[in-house]
């Protein structure tokens, strides 16, 4: 007669099945416990205790913690034990409840299932979460690849974003980016990283498929199909930029030389080349319209002064980095006649072809109305006309000045403009603050000043951008300007206007400089 609630499925289930009496003697056994502990029915029902079956540690183990825990809350769940098998130890995970029979005899209900089977589902469920963990990592570095990408202003903008990235996000211990030149040259544009330098052969990309086998800074681009990601000697990867039938450059690089580090992730890298390769060919695009737009720019402020001892004028254009486009600062100087030189520069608001046109049509306007007996103010006057008559060029503001070159007198006019900065040759400089007015356009009185040049004094006029910047007061931009001028001010006209640009204020603004220098004339 099989025991009270046995079922049909007790000899035929997946575990071992026994049950205790309430001392922990066992009553009944299914084939799999007996073939576990490679013993038969009789000899394990003949009162044998189910300590008896458990290893050494087990059976302390379960006299001392299990089967008091059992009888005090009922069942226990899943604890490792090791049972006494036929060929060793057998890890098992053991299961019981206590139940109380018709009759009030209390039983103990016990199953065991071997512990590899649920070492390989927590193998599997790790592996799963590995899995999903590496698919995030994936997706956050592709989302920040992208982003970093997006934010790249032209070719050289790009490049640096890939290497950046290529550090923080991608793995990589060092990187380097090589775009391909018109002509199918290869050059590097950005490095990331320790050992890339000039010379060094391990900074070039390898020479199959990307070269002629010569370590030069320049290489040329293979034409026809490539491997979308190689693995070169000692791991440098090398990912072609673009579609591998015709990619427009290479990144190559150096993996982390940690043991503990991941290879580098080809899916992810045949991605985020596809990715650069299109970032690449926006910058492309946006390098030439930036260009053209540049070529305009300077052709609109080329200025034509014959040569003379009598004074020096040197200027410069900076165009915003962040949106590389025409914008409204412009600057001239001409001559009036044989001994008075005139020297402008402008801002029209608003940036683009609309700006551009009208800083033009400004600039044109200036030599146009100016003349030997007109003067600043007269010129700033006339100017007003021109904006109400043309419609361009309102609310744009104008430092105006006219050097006499045989005395060295300075006539000048600010229409809402930064004071012109004079730099004395004895170290001292000045702001001009006089002379001031609205800006062009805006009805007002428009008054003029005058100052005298000693010999080799400098006079620079500029514009906003060489000395705003956010979050930081008009009048300390001005004063940086001055200190920065005054240290440079033993240096060439030159070498005074790259410095001071390098000292600029906000790059996003254009900067217009122009510096004058005068010299007294020879006397018989």
């Amino acid at each position: 007669m099989s025991p009270p609630g046995r079922s049909e499925a007790w000899d035929v289930a997946p575990v071992a099945l026994l049950r205790l009496d309430e001392d922990g003697t066992i009553v009944d056994a299914n084939r799999v416990l007996l073939e576990w502990v490679g013993r038969d029915a009789q000899d394990v029902l003949a009162g044998v205790r189910l300590s008896q079956l458990l290893s050494v540690g087990g059976r302390i183990y379960w006299e001392t913690h299990l089967s008091p825990l059992l009888h005090m809350q009922g069942r226990v769940d899943e604890v490792a034990v090791e049972l006494r098998g036929a060929g060793g130890r057998l890890p098992v995970l053991l299961s019981a409840v206590v139940r109380t029979l018709d009759d009030d005899r209390r039983i103990v209900d016990v199953a065991l299932s071997k512990a590899t089977e649920r070492s390989r589902y927590e193998r599997e469920l790790l592996a799963a979460r590995t899995a999903a963990e590496r698919s995030t990592d994936r997706l956050r570095a592709l989302q920040a690849t992208t982003a970093a990408l997006s934010q790249g202003v032209g070719a050289d903008g790009v490049a640096r974003a890939l290497v950046e990235t290529a550090l923080a996000r991608l793995g990589a211990a060092a990187a380097a980016v090589w775009v391909a030149a018109e002509d199918g040259t290869l050059v590097r544009r950005a490095t990331a990283g320790e050992g890339w330098g000039a010379g060094d052969g391990a900074t070039d990309p390898p020479d199959e498929p990307w070269g002629h086998g010569q370590h030069t800074e320049a290489h040329v681009l293979t034409a026809g199909p490539v491997e979308a990601v190689q693995v070169h000697a000692g791991g440098v990867v090398v990912v072609a930029l673009g579609a591998p039938a015709a990619p427009q450059g290479t990144l190559v690089l150096v993996p982390r030389a940690a043991e503990a580090d991941e290879q580098l992730d080809v899916g992810v890298l045949t991605a985020v080349g596809l990715q650069a390769g299109l970032a690449l060919e926006r910058a492309r695009m946006f390098d030439q319209k930036a260009s053209v737009a540049h070529e305009l720019q300077i052709a609109l402020l080329t200025t034509n002064l014959p040569p003379d001892d009598r004074f020096t004028v040197v200027t410069e254009y900076r165009p915003g980095v962040q949106a590389l486009e025409v914008g409204g600062d412009w600057y001239d100087a001409f001559l009036l006649d044989d001994d008075l030189l005139a020297v402008a520069v402008g801002d029209v608001v608003g940036r683009g072809l609309h700006a551009a046109t009208a800083m033009g049509q400004l600039r044109s306007a200036v030599r146009a109305v100016a003349g030997p007996g007109v003067g600043p103010a007269g010129l700033v006057t006339r100017l007003d006309r021109f904006v109400g008559q043309a419609g361009v060029g309102f609310m744009a503001t104008l430092a105006y000045a006219e050097i006499d070159l045989t005395t060295g007198r300075v006539r000048y006019a600010c229409a809402g403009h930064l004071p012109p900065l004079r730099f004395a040759a004895d170290g001292t400089h000045e702001f001009l603050w006089e002379g001031r007015s609205t800006p062009l356009g805006v009805h007002s009185v428009r008054t003029e000043a005058t100052v005298d040049l000693d010999p080799q004094d400098l006079l620079m006029l500029y514009t906003d951008g060489l000395v705003e910047r956010r979050g930081r007061p008009l009048l300390d931009g001005l004063e940086d300007l001055a200190t920065a001028g005054a240290a440079l001010r033993e240096s060439s006209v030159s070498a005074l206007v790259s410095g001071l640009l390098t000292h600029a204020g906000d790059e996003r603004d254009d900067v217009c400089v122009l510096v004058v220098s005068w010299s007294p004339p020879d006397r018989p």
